[in-house]
């Protein structure tokens, strides 16, 4: 049995808030045969909170499928120096405990490191190199390019310098890179000089079957979610309440909406800085058809988007539009497209996915009038034409971002 070790700092389990790209790939391999074993912070990211206080804490998703959570230095602040403390300890964790990991789960005959942040792979490159394993870089965030195009930091500050030199190391000696931003390849081999044999377009996967289990779970809405979108047109978001996500874009579009008597609702469910701004929007602007509402377990995201007219999403830092001129990688654009509903997708560049699959429509980044616009249109098209938008999003995710047909890609890349 091959035995793939898989370092992503941010990844966890659905239940715990995490990133899924792992879990999904770990429990398909594990299907398939393989022993696979997924190492991640326990602390989690996007809650600010301990998955476990232990050490190391063991979570067994399969008979051969684990988790290994390691303990790391909590942080309040995603742009302050704890989380770079956090980052840091995550490295020496893995380094500190591979030893007792491989003995009990099995050497790795490949080891992935997963960026967003590249001390993960200085922790993978060594450990592969121990066991005289493949090395595999995967990026999902182009660190630190995107801190200078998006004006948070100078060319020639350290911490740039920094990850700089580390991403250029990583690559040179990666066996294999994957990156997951549609035109990621542009940047990787175009700028930076890659050779293309050893760098593959790997997306975000998409467990179709959870969802469509997922879908029928009404039960796991919300009440007041539940009764807010019954009998309606809904807009639904789903994500964080930033600034560059649009939220305000769409709220404002609900007002131009609201003026004209459109019987349309949107529903917000997320968490971020914005909410409290949102809420003062709608009471500021007296809307009667918006609800902003908390996170609702991932579980419980499928129910919703499936009983939804429209998904909404949007993606720009305003003013700095080199920030994704390589493409994102967005769970949530993927879940929206196979949800059934309409995608409207708030980015500057039109070959998005969205787009190309033919289940979404762009428009301009914030421009709410272009925004209400559209979803006015959608609105009044016939339910018949309506709907083929979420036929052909569901084909398109079925045939390019199933996690059995990425999977297949995987494998390719690991043992290839």
């Amino acid at each position: 049995m091959q035995t793939i070790w898989i370092i992503d700092h941010y990844s966890s389990e659905p239940i715990y808030g995490g990133i899924s790209r792992q879990y999904d790939f770990a429990r398909e391999l594990g299907r398939r045969g393989y022993h696979v074993v997924v190492i991640a912070s326990g602390f989690c990211h996007f809650t600010h909170s301990y998955i476990s206080e232990k050490p190391v804490k063991v979570s067994k998703l399969a008979e051969h499928v684990h988790y290994i959570y390691l303990k790391t230095s909590s942080y309040e602040s995603n742009g302050g120096l704890g989380r770079a403390r956090n980052m840091l300890d995550f490295m020496n964790k893995v380094i500190k405990y591979e030893g007792i990991i491989a003995r009990r789960y099995g050497k790795p005959d490949v080891v992935t490191g997963c960026s967003v942040h590249p001390l993960s792979w200085i922790a993978a490159y060594r450990t592969a190199r121990k066991y005289k394993a493949r090395f595999v870089a995967e990026v999902r965030d182009f660190w630190p390019r995107i801190w200078v195009v998006s004006g948070d930091k100078k060319a020639m500050d350290p911490m740039v310098i920094f990850f700089g030199l580390i991403q250029r190391w990583a690559f040179k000696h990666a066996d294999r890179i994957i990156y997951s931003m549609f035109h990621g390849d542009k940047y990787i081999c175009g700028e930076l000089g890659i050779p293309r044999g050893r760098v593959y377009l790997i997306g975000q996967p998409m467990d179709c079957s959870r969802f469509d289990e997922n879908c029928e779970k009404t039960e796991l809405l919300p009440k007041e979610v539940q009764e807010f979108i019954r009998d309606s047109f809904v807009c639904s978001f789903a994500g964080y309440y930033m600034v560059y996500e649009g939220v305000y874009v769409m709220l404002e579009a609900l007002k131009i909406l609201e003026s004209k008597g459109l019987p349309i609702k949107m529903v917000f469910v997320g968490s971020g800085q914005e909410k409290e701004g949102m809420e003062k929007y709608i009471r500021e602007n007296h809307l009667h058809n918006a609800l902003v509402y908390d996170r609702i377990p991932k579980e419980a995201v499928p129910a919703l988007l499936s009983r939804s007219h429209i998904c909404m999403a949007h993606l720009e830092v305003e003013g700095h539009k080199e920030v994704y001129k390589y493409g994102v990688s967005k769970n949530k654009v993927n879940e929206y497209l196979y949800s059934g509903a309409c995608t409207l997708y708030g980015f500057l560049y039109k070959d998005d996915e969205a787009a190309v699959s033919g289940g979404g429509i762009m428009f301009e980044p914030y421009d709410a009038e272009d925004l209400a616009e559209k979803i006015a249109y959608v609105y009044n098209l016939p339910e018949a034409e309506r709907r083929q938008y979420g036929v052909r999003g569901r084909e398109y995710i079925k045939a390019n971002h199933s996690v059995e047909v990425l999977t297949d890609r995987m494998l390719e890349v690991l043992f290839g």
